[in-house]
């Protein structure tokens, strides 16, 4: 359903009953929007979570499209963290790639009861899909930068159903170039372990934009539990995935919360 947390415009599902006590937040990877987390969204809500998807891209953007250009990650996890005392309860974030990474992020942050990152951008990793020469074109004129096109665009949603991929291609949208190169060149920070809620990082052995071995040593470093798919890519947030990823979540949720996970 269509609704609004404060001022962002926003996909808000209630099921009836809800199961679990705390709401799911989600954030999308860069270029993606709401509409490509239509499918997790669904997955969680039939299962009994109450789920938000804010589209912070809308609000980003209020200053046109040089207010997205300039935008940064901490400018980005600011608006996350707004949109969370908005909602005005403890919450439970899940990101996808970059929202992965924003996701760890937030769990550093009050009313973040746990964070779970799918496929999470990797602080300094090169990853093609941030760091390529459209990346400092965006940066040099000030403007967004647009979505993967050629292997790198069949990389990102290779394990979408084949029907639903050229939908999910017109939906793209340019993103903040500024964002992308301070994750490739390592200028993001983590809080370590004891420092922040729980964190769960679920990967693909075949992701090239968030490769299992960087993956797991930004695992070790904060602390978080590694959640590995065998032979899936980045596209973790519909497919043949979803289902193994909801379940992996939920698991680490209901072991790492217990019983005040649960509505009684």
């Amino acid at each position: 359903m269509d609704s609004a947390i404060g001022r962002f415009p926003a996909q808000i599902e209630r099921p009836m009953p809800i199961k679990f006590a705390s709401p799911i937040v989600l954030v999308p990877e860069l270029f993606t929007t709401r509409i490509h987390l239509a499918a997790l969204t669904g997955f969680l809500a039939n299962n009994g979570w109450e789920v938000y998807a804010p589209d912070f891209r809308a609000v980003a953007g209020l200053g046109g499209q040089r207010a997205l250009a300039r935008l940064d990650f901490h400018g980005a996890a600011s608006l996350v963290e707004e949109a969370i005392a908005a909602i005005g309860r403890d919450v439970i974030v899940i990101g996808h790639g970059i929202g992965g990474l924003t996701a760890l992020a937030m769990a550093e942050r009050g009313h973040v009861r746990a964070a779970i990152a799918l496929a999470p951008a990797v602080p300094g990793f090169p990853s093609p899909l941030l760091l390529r020469p459209a990346t400092f074109l965006a940066l040099l004129l000030r403007r967004p930068l647009a979505p993967p096109t050629g292997r790198g665009l069949a990389s990102f949603i290779a394990n979408a159903e084949t029907f639903q991929r050229q939908g999910l291609v017109d939906a793209l949208t340019p993103d903040a170039a500024r964002v992308a190169l301070e994750c490739a060149r390592g200028r993001i920070r983590l809080a370590r372990f004891g420092e922040a809620a729980p964190r769960l990082i679920i990967v693909g052995d075949s992701d090239p934009f968030s490769p299992i071995e960087r993956a797991g040593l930004l695992a070790g470093e904060i602390g978080a539990r590694l959640v590995t798919l065998k032979g899936r890519g980045h596209w973790l947030i519909g497919g043949r995935a979803i289902d193994t990823v909801v379940s992996e979540a939920e698991r680490f949720l209901t072991r790492t919360l217990g019983d005040e996970l649960m509505i009684h």
